[in-house]
């Protein structure tokens, strides 16, 4: 007795175990909703501990177990097949969420730029997009034209009385801003030697040439493969085919403490996770807050 008992564990034991193990994973991938791999799998693991129990009984015909064998083998191929499918997927999938949110961060890099700019004049942000397309492409900021340095030396006691007045001390060297009003005294004594070529002058420009025209900001783009500046695309959300947009909300005031400020805040979903399948395909990019004036961007938080 004890010695078919050992006999009948050593021959179906085995088999036993993978059809327990494959029916489990059965189960478990029609309750749980697993992919196609993981459910074929478990389909010809199951196929397999049911057919080892069959052979190893001694009913199975060959005949039949190498039609079986030939029908597993081409279910294998085909799982190999998909399952590389599903990597190279994957893999695609990963890119596109990396470059799209990229492309968005500086997107809404850029958006932020122009808005701050805008309100820096205006006292308050944009809160549609034909607004800041317009603004973009008409607009101008502020830019200081340069020439000459600051004299490396401290202020003469001539220069400290036409400067201030109660004859402060002249511990530092000249400033920045005691060179500018000194370039202005065209007739002080040291004009002609240390100013006269000192320029420090506020235009107007083209908001278009300061920033997004500029050398460094096209080879920038250029570098991340993100193409040529277009203002009329910065509405759109990456990869929705120009479907979704990202969202502009603006309060003209907000207030802190004694003061006031505007307050904008843009945001969107981007239609990729940083696992696939994670919250619905989708992650959310934003920058600013309507309940202050920070105006930080989510990706700079990671």
């Amino acid at each position: 007795m004890t010695n078919n008992l050992s006999i009948l564990l050593k021959k179906y034991s085995v088999p036993t175990l993978f059809f327990i193990v494959g029916l489990v994973l059965l189960f478990i991938g029609i309750t749980k909703e697993q992919d196609g791999m993981f459910m074929m799998a478990s389909v010809l693991l199951f196929i397999a501990g049911g057919l080892s129990v069959v052979f190893s009984s001694g009913t199975f015909k060959p005949g039949i177990l190498y039609v079986f064998g030939i029908a597993a083998g081409i279910a294998g191929i085909y799982t190999i097949i998909m399952s590389y499918k599903s990597v190279d997927d994957t893999s695609t999938y990963n890119d596109n969420y990396k470059f799209c949110k990229s492309l968005s961060k500086q997107n809404l890099e850029d958006v932020r730029y122009i808005q701050k700019a805008y309100a820096e004049q205006n006292g308050k942000f944009m809160s549609t997009w034909a607004e800041l397309v317009d603004f973009t492409k008409n607009g101008t900021v502020p830019y200081v034209k340069t020439q000459g340095v600051v004299p490396n030396r401290k202020i003469t006691a001539e220069e400290n009385k036409y400067l201030y007045t109660g004859n402060p001390a002249i511990d530092n060297n000249m400033t920045e801003d005691e060179a500018y009003r000194l370039s202005k005294w065209t007739e002080g004594p040291n004009f002609s030697t240390d100013f006269a070529s000192f320029r420090r002058d506020t235009v107007q420009v083209s908001i278009m040439d300061y920033k997004f025209n500029g050398k460094s900001y096209k080879e920038s783009r250029k570098k991340a493969g993100f193409g040529s500046f277009n203002a009329d695309s910065l509405q759109y959300i990456p990869f929705t085919g120009g479907k979704e947009s990202w969202t502009i909300e603006v309060v003209d005031s907000v207030k802190m403490g004694e003061t006031t400020f505007p307050a904008i805040k843009v945001s969107g979903n981007i239609p990729f996770a940083s696992i696939k399948g994670k919250n619905g395909d989708k992650e959310e990019m934003y920058f600013g807050s309507l309940t202050t004036n920070d105006t930080d961007g989510s990706w700079e938080a990671e």
